[in-house]
């Protein structure tokens, strides 16, 4: 095994199970165009709104919004036919980093999950991994951090479409 790169194995691994696709506003205008729908259609059809609890040292709690990708039965993402993503030419950047998203390096249980799921990584020498997460990931989360504030949080005036009532997921739930 010793200096074999990471290589996509396009076996589906990564589109099943746990966790979820969080989507930026960059990521819906393509994701739409590729599927030949609008915007309010692709939002209605194939994501879920949720609203994540947050703590904030300083003023309680911070109530972030963020559509993510729907999944189907046995948690698979609604893109995935087969074993291959449906919308690759269109994928959100969530999916384009991962395996390599923050997770990766900085939670060890999730990190463990992922090594033991990705084919990819089985065979991978670790040596030749990257040591941190996409260099745009941290930018990508800061700009709508800033964008969401600039817009008094609301993914509605953000995106311009109308949004069901949202998921609130506490921090209780998210530890």
């Amino acid at each position: 095994m010793a200096g074999k790169p990471y290589a996509c194995r396009r076996c589906g691994a990564c589109c099943t199970g746990d966790g979820s696709v969080f989507l930026y506003p960059d990521d819906l205008p393509a994701l739409a165009a590729h599927l030949g729908i609008t915007l309010q259609t692709l939002i209605d059809r194939h994501t879920d709104y949720l609203i994540l609890e947050l703590p904030d040292g300083v003023n309680g709690w911070l109530y972030l919004p963020y559509l993510t990708l729907r999944k189907e039965a046995k948690e698979r993402c609604v893109f995935l036919k087969g074993e291959l993503c449906s919308v690759h030419a269109a994928k959100p950047a969530q999916c384009r980093e991962t395996p390599f998203v923050e997770e990766f390096f900085s939670d060890d249980e999730w990190n463990a999950a992922v090594r033991r799921n990705c084919p990819g990584l089985r065979d991978t020498d670790p040596a030749t991994l990257p040591k941190s997460a996409a260099p745009g990931a941290a930018d990508r989360e800061r700009r709508y951090l800033e964008l969401l504030r600039e817009n008094s949080y609301s993914l509605e005036k953000i995106l311009g479409v109308t949004l069901p009532a949202p998921r609130i997921l506490t921090h209780r739930e998210l530890a």
